[in-house]
């Protein structure tokens, strides 16, 4: 492996990542109780757990967020 391509795939990690701990941060503060409602009365303990989780996998979270809207807004639309 060249030293170019080590270093570009070495920023692409660090992207992803930096992007991940910026969705994590507004997801474990406000949208994590959306997903799972024992989540929504948990302890800072639990968050600080779940954060690299959420870092690792955040693509996830997006994507069932995103269907979350979609179904509540069609479900308002029916009424």
């Amino acid at each position: 492996m060249s030293t170019g391509t080590a270093q570009f795939l070495v920023t692409t990690f660090v992207a992803y990542l930096a992007c991940g701990a910026i969705f994590a941060v507004p997801f474990l503060w406000r949208w994590v109780a959306r997903l799972d409602a024992l989540a929504a009365h948990a302890t800072l303990g639990f968050r600080a757990l779940v954060f690299p989780g959420v870092t690792a996998l955040w693509p996830i979270f997006v994507v069932r967020l995103i269907r979350l809207n979609a179904v509540r807004e069609s479900a308002e639309l029916r009424r």
